[in-house]
């Protein structure tokens, strides 16, 4: 008879710099050593229970539900569910354990705990193990565990068994004679349990590391701390018959107790809404949403026919059948919030697919005229709910974050967490620190590692280079100056090979809200975040779908914030604006992007995108669709973006796979660039329904439900035979699909995005001094350092006038400047300003104008530093004869006095001190500002260039191609993951910008100066495509001593 074994024990990563596997690992192991039946028991945790029962549904092994759970007496019980309500009291007493203590004598929140009267008052439906080695009968004070058995054997019944364990150690033959005789004197059952740390013996040495790293200390250092032997891993059933051969009651017994625990995670928990509150004589919540979006129905569409009638009805009437108009109604009411307050918010992502959030004015693009697929945002068969994100102006999202919180009370709200895992340079230098190699050995290795190299066109998308012992292995030691042939080299790449991708802790996510009509805290523990005021659960963004839960994203976004403070001002001149009434299709605005002048524009400011516009030349909205998603790092990997840009440019005809596919991909000339259009392609070709459709979208992009896409790819395949397509075809769609789903962008959220591109545009083109006020105001945000903005301001004719204490304000004012408008600085851009410097600054300003230093700084009461920061940004040049006078005062009436009768006005008058040189003031300026509203650093050079022959930035676009010679600041480095090692610079001067490729081999032997200089001079191959200038480098030199130069910053890759 073939043995059978239950193991009820194990922890995963989620015991934070505990547990060395993740529980897919677990899953995957307990499948291959034969245990049908595994629990997953983490400390004070349950963050792993979704991956871990998806990944034994994958792997055909039943998970268990369950967690050790902290005792204030000491140790931890393994608390296992036998039903939906031992989940709850379950989720409940991890947040008990988990919440900040008010009493101070309790252990910190880092220390989690329960006292057993809470424990008992949460014990129906759970199932207690004792907790063997580490459990409380091992760590009681008195050495006596009868007590504590005792007591926990009466709360929880015939529901409490001892725990014995066997990890082949010599003292584990008395712990386990103790544990019988122990179950016997309680009369209580008792069973094995591996207690396991790892899934496999090979994965000791990562437990290892994770002690040291949880004791901050290194291997060497240890001692005791770490396990003697690699027992606690999974063992299989019969591997664990015969360890227990002369007592099998305690393996039989594992099976009462997996017989008991009923509860499925992915089946049972099926949280429910808060219920909305209705208007009165409102029979129910679909009747509100329809009368709802019957009155914006009215108001979107002046015109409508019955296409637009029949969709609306259609996506109610599922959104009926769902049970989730309440859903619609929170997130209207969400939305309806925020502009009571009178602040931006736009929802985005797949639900601009759908016409009722169009009506309810959640969303701002016309899914019906821009032909979106409603299904990509929901449909009968998903299986999921919907997920509505609302981008909300970054400055004032809190206000919005506070009444979610405030009308469903932080015991049916929290924010879903993000699991920080273990990666790159942190890898690399936690298994330095475990190993105990030198600091700097340390930084040298983590110094060829980068986190993760992101996309040069967004900041919302990051690709890993590659794991970073891959990185170290091809060549990173020896660049760190090391020998690949040491053998700590070997162990280090061991190490960092089994850290990567292992949970380490929790943060916020950047925006995600779940709400609950049942108190929280019994669908999933809740535990007090970072920052102040915020509560997390512990489960992130991909556990939600497969449990039930809806998640709102209130995402800060910091074009809402420019685009509200630029349509402000533009509306105190007396111009009626809004977003909505911003002109569509003016050519001013689409000449200024195919210009490529950019700078500030939503989206489309990276070099990336700079290098592309003039090649795509947008010229209407949808054109700014395309342009969001194609320069990404999926369409660059999937090789779309060249053939695109050849098609646009009539280098290459537009073809299509099967006339069939021209309707769905006409608009991207025959490139498939969206995930609706695999959609589409699918419903097309082979007779999918849109849910059938839906479900191939997720399965392609999941990568990693191989039966589903199996199947899926075969009804494809027979799905396209019936429609008459020959079988070498279907099978290059299917291939090509397939390819695709790795990296389709969903066309609603370009067309959401798509807005903002041109909103912003149309302000720059149209309202320069407001747009860059606003820019300036938002930092920092986007793509360049605020010297590059001032430089960029000043090439399209704004005036920009310093700081000064007796015109500025916190932020940027405008000021009439003969037939413009110029920029006045604000004091905010000044750095070294603290939020209480803020605060004085903006109560003193209101007594502007100041007559000498020695009021205004008698009026703020600022310390020291803050008035030398704004003497040396020049906001105090006013109040004296230059710059170096104001400092020098500054300097007197805020040096130290010596007693009651030393007063500021008895000091004597001010030396005559000479005034600054431009070069000078340049300097300060870009020390305390980031930037200068004077001689940008790279006109000193002007001379130099000149007598050299080498031409401006601006110059490069009628400069002929070959041999060139430039010069000119670094504002960005990058190094994109699909660009194969090559590395692009953005250079400015006084005149504009240019862009330098890096060839890989040059970089590699050019790296410190390329990625530490400023001021670069390159020689190189000027290169000319389609109106695109780009300078190929051969050889860089460092430009020394330019003023300013050495304090900008760039953006960077490293």
């Amino acid at each position: 008879m073939t043995p059978r074994y239950a193991e009820l024990h194990a922890r995963s990563a989620f015991s934070f710099l505990d547990g060395a596997s993740t529980p897919e690992a677990l899953a995957r192991r307990a499948a291959e050593v034969g245990l049908d039946t595994l629990a997953l028991t983490d400390l004070d945790d349950l963050g792993g229970a979704v991956r871990f029962a998806e990944a034994c549904a994958r792997e055909g092994v039943r998970p268990l539900a369950g967690a050790e759970l902290s005792l204030a007496a000491g140790g931890a019980v393994v608390l296992l569910c036998e039903d939906a309500r031992g989940w709850a009291h379950l989720c409940q007493l991890v947040t008990r354990a988990r919440r900040a203590p008010a009493d101070p004598d309790a252990p910190p929140r880092g220390l989690p705990s329960v006292d057993l009267d809470t424990l008992a008052a949460h014990a129906r439906g759970l199932v207690c193990l004792s907790g063997g080695r580490d459990g409380p009968l091992e760590a009681t004070e008195t050495g006596d565990p009868a007590p504590l058995a005792g007591a926990l054997a009466d709360i929880f019944g015939d529901a409490f068994y001892v725990e014995v364990h066997d990890h082949a150690l010599l003292e584990d033959v008395a712990r386990v004679e103790r544990s019988l005789a122990l179950a016997a004197h309680l009369g209580r059952p008792w069973v094995v349990a591996a207690d396991a740390r790892h899934a496999a013996p090979h994965d000791k040495p990562i437990h290892d590391a994770l002690v040291c790293l949880a004791h901050r200390c290194t291997l060497d250092e240890a001692g005791d701390r770490l396990f003697p032997n690699d027992a606690r891993h999974l063992r299989g059933p019969a591997t664990v018959a015969r360890a227990w051969r002369d007592a099998p009651a305690g393996v039989l017994r594992t099976l009462e107790v997996a017989e008991r625990c009923d509860f499925a995670l992915l089946r049972d928990l099926r949280p429910s809404l808060p219920r909305f509150p209705l208007p009165a004589g409102t029979p129910d919540a679909d009747a509100h949403l329809a009368a709802l979006c019957e009155e914006g129905f009215r108001r979107r569409y002046a015109h409508p026919t019955e296409r637009h009638r029949a969709q609306l009805r259609r996506e109610l009437a599922l959104i009926r059948r769902l049970g989730l108009a309440g859903y619609f109604l929170i997130v209207h009411d969400i939305v309806r919030f925020a502009r009571s307050r009178n602040v931006l918010v736009q929802g985005r992502g797949s639900a601009a697919n759908s016409v009722v959030c169009y009506c309810l004015g959640v969303t701002a693009v016309d899914p019906i005229g821009l032909e979106l697929l409603f299904e990509r945002f929901l449909s009968d068969g998903r299986g999921e709910p919907p997920d509505i994100d609302l981008d909300i102006a970054h400055r004032d999202r809190e206000q919005v974050l506070a009444y979610v919180y405030e009308r469903y009370d932080r015991d049916h709200a929290a924010m879903v967490c993000e699991t920080i895992t273990a990666r790159g340079k942190t890898a690399v230098r936690d298994a330095a620190r475990v190993l105990g190699l030198p600091p700097e050995v340390a930084g040298a290795l983590a110094r060829q590692v980068g986190h993760a190299v992101p996309s040069d066109a967004t900041s919302d998308t990051a690709f890993t280079r590659g794991g970073a012992a891959d990185v170290l292995a091809e060549g990173g030691i020896e660049r760190a100056g090391l020998d690949p042939r040491d053998p700590r080299m070997g162990a280090l790449l061991r190490v960092v090979r089994g850290l990567e991708g292992l949970p380490r802790h929790r943060g916020i996510h950047v925006g995600g809200f779940v709400l609950t009509g049942e108190p929280l805290s019994s669908v999933v523990p809740i535990e007090p975040a970072a920052m102040e005021g915020r509560t997390i659960i512990q489960w992130d963004k991909d556990d939600l779908g497969p449990v039930g839960l809806v998640k709102i994203d209130l995402l800060g976004l910091g074009m809402l914030t420019l685009l509200s403070d630029a349509l402000d001002r533009v509306r105190a001149r007396g111009v009626p604006l809004d977003l909505h009434t911003i002109p569509a299709d003016d050519p001013e605005t689409y000449a200024l992007i195919q210009r490529a002048d950019t700078v500030g524009v939503f989206q489309v400011e990276s070099r990336a995108q700079m290098n592309v516009l003039p090649r795509t030349r947008p010229e209407r909205f949808y054109d700014l669709v395309v342009q969001v998603a194609l320069i990404r790092p999926g369409p660059i990997q999937g090789d779309m973006v060249h053939p695109y840009l050849r098609r646009r440019r009539g280098q290459e005809p537009v073809s299509y796979l099967h006339p069939m596919l021209e309707p769905v991909l006409r608009r991207t000339l025959g490139v498939p660039l969206f995930q609706e259009q695999g959609m589409k392609v699918a419903i097309t070709a082979a007779g999918f329904s849109p849910a059938q459709a839906d479900a191939l979208r997720r399965a392609m992009g999941r990568k990693r439900d191989r039966h589903t896409m199996a199947r899926l790819s075969l009804e494809l395949m027979q799905g396209m035979e019936k429609s008459g397509i020959e079988a070498s075809v279907a099978e290059r769609i299917v291939k090509q699909l397939a390819a695709f789903a790795s990296y389709g962008f969903p066309e609603s959220h370009a067309a959401s995005f798509a807005l903002l591109v041109y909103a912003s545009a149309y302000l720059k083109a149209h309202h320069a001094p407001e747009f860059y006020a606003a820019l300036l105001d938002a930092q920092p945000m986007g793509f360049y350092p605020v010297g590059s903005i001032l430089a960029d301001a000043k090439r399209r004719g704004v005036a920009l006038r310093r700081p000064d204490v007796n015109r500025s304000g916190w932020g940027t004012r405008l000021e009439e400047a003969g037939d413009g408008r110029a920029l006045r600085l604000g004091l905010r851009l000044v750095h070294g300003l603290g939020a209480k410097a803020r605060e004085r600054l903006e109560a003193a300003l209101r007594a502007q104008p100041f007559a000498s230093v020695e009021a205004f700084a008698e009026a703020t009461r600022l310390g020291r530093k803050a008035l030398v920061a704004l003497a040396r940004a020049g906001a105090l040049d006013g109040l004296a004869a230059n710059r170096r006078e104001a400092l020098w005062e500054v300097l007197r009436v805020a040096r130290p006095r010596a007693g009651p009768l030393d007063r500021p006005g008895r000091d004597r008058s001010p030396p005559a001190l000479e005034a600054p040189t431009p070069a000078q003031l340049t300097l300060d300026d870009y020390a305390s500002l980031g930037g200068t509203t004077g001689t940008h650093p790279i006109a000193y050079l002007a001379p130099r260039r000149r007598r050299a022959g080498m031409p401006t930035l601006a110059e490069l676009a009628a400069h002929p191609t070959g041999p060139v010679r430039v010069v000119g600041l670094v504002n960005s480095r990058q190094r994109p993951a699909t660009a194969k090692g090559f590395v692009f610079l953005s250079l400015e001067d006084e005149t504009g910008m240019a862009n330098v490729v890096v060839r890989p081999d040059l970089f590699e032997r050019q790296h410190e100066l390329i990625t530490g200089c400023p001021v670069l001079y390159v020689e190189g191959l000027l290169e000319r495509r389609h109106g695109v200038v780009n300078v190929i480098a051969r050889r860089f030199r460092a430009v020394r001593r330019v003023p300013g130069a050495d304090r900008t910053r760039s953006h960077d890759f490293h």
